[in-house]
């Protein structure tokens, strides 16, 4: 991108709009709408080398990735410059991950200042996931989870009354490499209006960048979930 592009750069993606997609009680149609605009945005950064950009430290303490969504904001940073660089998303989710000491990313940190923890970023491409239409499964049973896993589903759902009896199995779609978890819910009601508060249960309990998939149990699933092992979690 040369330097008449970059003095005219403006991301698509709107900070305020994303800031109420990330609210527990947005839909999940809505969220996947905005998750996919930011998903495919690009942002200006300071970057000295591929793969490198600014590092802000907040008042919390909390180590992030500044990216800017048009060359007014880039103007406002207060330190030493570097080159200017655009940057995609999905690159700047690829930073965090791959560095421990980061904590998430912060865009227009120096006006809106929306700030990107690492569970938010992993809720974005959970969400984008679950929003693309449904692909035949291969599901098999599965001890790899933490022995805190079951308990937090417990928790979550003693409060959800709604919610009859939930599994966990190893999945794998016709196109990927590796399994990835599944929770197989037996309830009553509207995934959007359960699986954010029970991802925000169980997102202590996966690795970092592990893929987390819910369904609402049918016949089918029901019938696999209860040939495959027992529920994690049997309402009273």
């Amino acid at each position: 991108m040369n330097e008449y592009e970059l003095d005219h750069f403006q991301s698509e993606f709107d900070p305020q709009t994303m800031a109420e997609s990330l609210k527990a009680d947005g839909s999940t149609q809505n969220k996947a709408k905005n998750f996919a605009i930011l998903k495919t945005s690009s942002f200006l950064a300071f970057s000295k080398e591929a793969g490198r950009v600014a590092i802000l430290t907040n008042n919390k303490k909390e180590s992030l990735a500044a990216a800017f969504t048009c060359r007014e904001e880039l103007e406002k940073w207060p330190f030493e410059r570097t080159e200017v660089a655009e940057v995609p998303f999905a690159a700047l989710q690829a930073i965090v991950k791959n560095n421990d000491r980061l904590d998430g990313v912060v865009i227009d940190p120096f006006g809106k200042a929306l700030v990107l923890k690492r569970d938010h970023l992993s809720d974005i491409d959970n969400t984008l996931a679950a929003a693309q239409p449904r692909q035949a499964l291969k599901l098999k049973a599965t001890r790899d989870y933490p022995i805190g896993l079951p308990l937090a589903v417990k928790e979550l759902c003693e409060s959800h009354k709604e919610v009859y009896r939930v599994w966990i199995l190893a999945a794998r779609g016709e196109q990927d490499n590796e399994d990835h978890k599944l929770l197989v819910v037996d309830f009553d009601g509207k995934g959007e209006d359960l699986f954010p508060h029970l991802a925000k249960a169980v997102r202590l309990y996966l690795r970092q960048g592990e893929r987390l998939e819910m369904r609402k149990a049918d016949i089918h699933l029901l019938r696999v979930a209860e040939q495959a092992t027992r529920p994690i979690y049997e309402k009273a």
